[in-house]
């Protein structure tokens, strides 16, 4: 009996567990059912912007278009105007038109990029780059009438319709198409061309039908004036009547069948299918009608559809209760013109929850059922369910708000605790004392079922539990912030000042900035199944075992002031904090997860994406909770909001860009490429337009000026780009944008610039001034090269002078009494005997003086002589001198042909070289002495090189040896001809001195620069 009632107990365990899951399979399938449901774009998920006068929109709006360039036109009583998303612009002056500010009835953008203008009360005109065409009566259309509207067809042809019916251009010409195609009366209302290419034609009386291959309309229906007809999704085709309803037509065998019931509305304008299929009407009075695409989808009978019109009205934000154009622009985004301005509806990532006015410090809680619950400090305790709010008997300040992994909600109060169900409120326990004064700042429940409870307050303030019945003060000190029980069991404490605490079963760890704890102030705690995450008031970050690994964004910051973290189904982390919602990718939080430095990439939300304010600071914490549908629900200073990730909008279109105009010094010019602007232009402003309509106010550009600077310059909301002190030549301004969403329009648009130059500013001018400068700086060296010259010659003539008066003294003083010293000399050693040793001596001692006196008589012959002087026969004389000289050869070089030097020239040069040569075969202990003279074109270079023992390095540093003149005399000769004079030595390598004279100053005549014969002569003596 045992064993069978082992194995019956083990059958029931066994039949449990596949009931368990089963159950919870079928909990998941309806889990994904319910998030693959999308949700239907209701009037509540739409973001409303308004335009009025105040804001310097136009009033009185008749008609919308959108160009392909992207800018909003809008049709008023007061002329045209245009859109770029934060300027309107009215349109006046343009080339061709004949009046100003005539008031504009209709409005279509072709697809040829033109726009078509009917104005009140007849003529039409045609606007394209710039330039308007304007059709009346000549080209054939009806004196003074009402032209409506304007209709394209497949082919590019367009239609108009109002005063005399229908009409066709066809060569500049208006056809008008009447009786002979079957269509009567003399007025057409409305026409729309199908995507089928079938005619429908709306006339006072009938409705009128041209299928697409036919050439004859035929009358669907007598009843009349049709406002506006248009084609779903699913390709019916919706005609509104003025004063009546709207109808469905369907395609039949033969003809448009009518469906079943209409929507009846007081007044019709105009009608419009959006994007995702929904339906807007624009009344005549009573404001702005919507039928979501779910509702239209499901019903058969467009009777069933009036109790689910949604109304937006005055009282609702509208510009103006009388509401007539409609548009739905190419993002998306629908536009209303009114008698007070210009409405724009751009569906919202969040959508506000529908709990009352006046509900502050929302504690929210995720319920079961996809239910919300709130407390807080000033309604009773509220449920938000299939979009109805229940109110419970809990009073206000109800501050904490928890739900336990079966979905049961826990509501804290002053000190109190509530247990939540849809039958009501349970009161689960009492304040911990009779006396105590505090608020219940935060809940949770670990696995054993005991709550754990922050109490704060002037008395009695800490951590509770309650379990059986029972408070229990907790041993740990201080209050936590916010509580949390992972999937472990454990429950993490959040504290200010970079401390959490961890209990896990009898074990309590402290955390703080030794385990990476440096988040500050702990406020949000949330698993997604790998990681622990953890938001605080200085950042966000993960647990790694023990130790809190903090992360960082792409763009170098960090997520601070974080009230609410939560995992998406998508796997997404979503942080709400001070600056607004931030989706952290799910790749990006593996990454982290991996790699506490990798930078997360993140998209961000704020009050332009209809979050209506900023989260609690300090409490109720957390801020953000995930219903059970997948919503994410957030709460701020304005409400409460929920947005659903599996909806999220994102602008994929890059947005269009224009320039707008160029203005160069004052004159403004149409922007063309190759514009050719005239010479002396300095200051250029250039208007451009970056045409995102969605969010323009996060719309961003960049631009760029080659001939300037080849580099991009982000200039975000600027649209305008001013240079200046410009000179000629070519310049191409370059301008890209970028979406809301950073979607980049990387082709953009560009212009070429060029600007003419000033004849002082052209290359053959810059030209004739290099020749004329090179020209003056020629003459200016030519001038100093005479001055240095003049000098030089009046140097060397003071010079020559003062050698005359030397020579003069020489002759009347040495040279007239040295030779009767001689005589008188020689008197005396002729007394001398002939074999005598002294007289011997004498005899070659006074042979030594005569020789000395004819060289003397030489010299002061030299110095009066006006001769000119022959360096190359100086040197045939000191190889003669040096002939009997023993122990060094010397070798004479001589290239160049041969030319006579000027008077001084020859003797300084005559002094340096002997000069040069004395101390060779005086100091330089040498075998070989090499002397080369060069007669070069524009030089005389004489070398003088021996092999000895060279100058000391202090010696050529000094520029002389002390007692000694020799290398001081050589250099100043050396200067006062004007030339250089190089002294090169080595210890071991001899001795090189260069004196190069130019050869202007050197030569008597100057020698040609062209070709010339060069002789070399050799001397070489021993």
């Amino acid at each position: 009996m045992k064993g069978v009632h082992s194995m019956s107990c083990r059958k029931w365990s066994l039949a449990q567990a596949a009931c368990g899951w089963l159950l919870a399979a079928v909990i998941l399938l309806l889990s994904r059912q319910v998030h693959a449901q999308q949700r239907p774009w209701t009037l509540d998920r739409y973001q409303h912007v308004a335009w009025t006068g105040k804001n310097g929109a136009p009033t009185g709006v008749a008609a919308l278009a959108q160009t392909s360039d992207g800018y909003l036109w809008i049709g008023t009583d007061h002329g045209l105007y245009r859109f770029d998303g934060a300027r309107f612009e009215r349109i006046e002056g343009l080339p061709g038109e004949s009046t100003s500010g005539r008031p504009v009835f209709g409005l279509h953008a072709s697809t040829d990029g033109g726009l078509w203008i009917s104005y009140e009360f007849g003529d039409v005109g045609f606007l394209k780059d710039g330039h308007i065409t304007e059709y009346g009566a000549k080209a054939g259309l009806p004196g003074h009438g009402q032209i409506e509207g304007f209709a394209e067809d497949q082919h590019g042809a367009i239609w108009l319709y109002g005063s005399g019916g229908l009409y066709t251009i066809v060569g500049g010409h208006w056809k008008k198409i009447g009786s002979d195609a079957g269509l009567k009366g003399n007025y057409a209302t409305f026409l729309f061309i199908a995507r089928d290419g079938s005619f429908w034609v709306g006339t006072p009386e009938e409705l009128f039908y041209r299928a697409a291959n036919a050439r004859q309309f035929v009358p669907l229906e007598h009843e009349g004036s049709v406002s506006d007809i248009v084609q779903a999704p699913d390709g019916s085709i919706w005609v509104a009547h003025l004063r009546g309803a709207i109808e469905r037509w369907k395609a039949g065998m033969t003809a448009p069948i009518r469906d079943t019931g209409s929507i009846l509305t007081t007044s019709v304008g105009r009608i419009q299918f959006d994007h995702q299929g929904g339906l807007w009407i624009n009344g005549l009075g009573d404001g702005v009608r919507h039928i979501a695409s779910i509702a239209i989808d499901q019903h058969t009978d467009l009777s069933a559809l009036n109790s689910m019109t949604e109304l937006f009205n005055s009282s609702n934000g509208l510009s103006g209760d009388y509401a007539w154009p409609l548009l739905v622009d190419r993002e998306g985004n629908i536009w209303v013109g009114t008698g007070a301005g210009v409405d724009r509806f751009s569906r919202s990532n969040f959508a506000p929850a529908p709990f009352p006015s006046g509900t502050h410090d929302f504690a929210l809680a995720a319920g079961a059922d996809g239910a919300i619950w709130t407390g807080s400090s000033s309604k009773p305790v509220m449920e938000l369910k299939d979009s109805r709010v229940k109110t419970f008997e809990v009073p206000p300040y109800t501050l904490a708000a928890y739900a336990d992994r079966d979905g049961v909600v826990y509501i804290g109060g002053r000190g109190d605790i509530w247990k939540m169900s849809e039958t009501g409120a349970k009161h689960l326990a009492s304040r911990p004392g009779p006396n105590m004064v505090g608020l219940v700042l935060a809940i949770t429940k670990d696995l054993h079922g005991t709550l754990w409870v922050s109490i704060g307050g002037p008395s009695a303030s800490g951590l509770y539990t309650w379990a059986s019945g029972e408070w229990k003060k907790s041993s740990i000190s201080g209050t936590p912030r916010v509580d949390f029980t992972d999937d472990s069991g454990r429950v993490w404490l959040g504290y200010r000042d970079n401390r959490i605490v961890v209990v896990d079963g009898g074990n309590v760890t402290t955390l703080g900035p030794d385990q990476g704890v440096t988040i500050g102030d702990a406020k949000a705690f949330q698993q997604d199944g790998r990681r622990l995450w953890i938001g605080g008031s200085n950042g966000l970050g993960y647990m790694d075992g023990r130790r809190l690994q903090v992360v960082g964004l792409a763009d170098g910051g960090s997520l601070k002031n974080v009230t609410g973290i939560v995992f998406s189904a998508q796997g997404d982390l979503w942080v709400h904090s001070l600056d607004g919602v931030f989706q952290l990718p799910a790749k990006d939080v593996r990454q982290a997860e991996k790699n506490p430095s990798y930078p997360m990439h993140f998209r961000k939300f704020d009050t332009l994406d209809g979050l209506p304010g900023s989260p609690a600071l300090q409490f109720p914490l957390p801020s953000v909770v995930k219903s059970t549908d997948g919503r994410l629900w957030f709460a701020t200073s304005n409400g409460v909001v929920w947005l659903d990730p599996a909806q999220l909008i994102s602008n994929p279109l890059p947005p269009p860009v224009v320039i707008d105009s160029i203005e160069a010094d004052g004159k403004t010019y149409v922007p063309r490429d190759g514009l050719t602007l005239p010479a002396h232009t300095e200051n250029l402003r250039i208007t451009f337009s970056v045409l995102g309509l969605t969010r323009p106010e996060r719309v961003d550009a960049r631009i760029r000026m080659h001939g300037l600077s080849d580099g991009w310059r982000d200039v975000g909301q600027q649209r305008e780009a001013s240079y200046s002190h410009l000179g000629p030549g070519h310049y191409r301004f370059d301008v890209i944008g970028a979406n809301e969403d950073g979607v980049w329009n990387n082709v953009g648009a560009s212009v070429g610039i060029r600007i003419r130059p000033a004849f002082y500013q052209t290359v053959w001018f810059m030209a004739l001034c290099a020749c004329l400068a090179a020209l003056a700086l020629w003459q200016a060296f030519a001038f100093r090269m005479r001055q240095v010259n003049r000098r030089l010659r009046a140097r060397l003539e003071a010079q020559h002078a003062e050698r005359e008066r030397i020579a003069r003294d020489l002759h009347d003083t040495l040279l007239q009494s040295f030779p009767g010293l001689l005589m008188k000399m020689q008197a005396g050693v002729d007394r001398l005997p002939e074999d005598a040793a002294e007289r011997q001596f004498l005899d070659q001692v006074l042979d030594q003086a005569r020789g000395i006196m004819v060289e003397s008589r030489d010299r002061v012959s030299r110095l009066r002589s006006e001769e000119y002087g022959n360096l190359a026969e100086a040197l045939s004389g000191l190889a003669h001198e040096h002939a009997g000289r023993p122990g060094m050869t010397l070798n004479i070089s001589v290239d160049g042909r041969e030319q006579n030097l000027k008077k001084g020239v020859f003797e300084e040069a005559s002094f340096i070289l002997k000069e040069a040569v004395s101390n060779a075969n005086e100091h330089s202990g040498g075998t070989l002495l090499s002397v080369q003279l060069d007669y070069r074109p524009d030089a005389l270079v004489l070398e003088v090189h021996d092999n000895g023992n060279g100058i000391d390095q202090a010696i050529l540093d000094a520029g002389e040896k002390p007692g000694h003149w020799g290398l001081m005399g050589m250099r100043e000769r050396a200067k006062q001809m004007s030339a250089k004079l190089s002294i090169e030595s080595q210890p071991g390598n001899g001795t090189r001195v260069t004196l190069c004279i130019p050869g202007r100053i050197a030569y008597a005549t100057p020698l040609k620069t062209g070709r010339f014969f060069r002789s070399r002569r050799h001397a070489t003596d021993a």
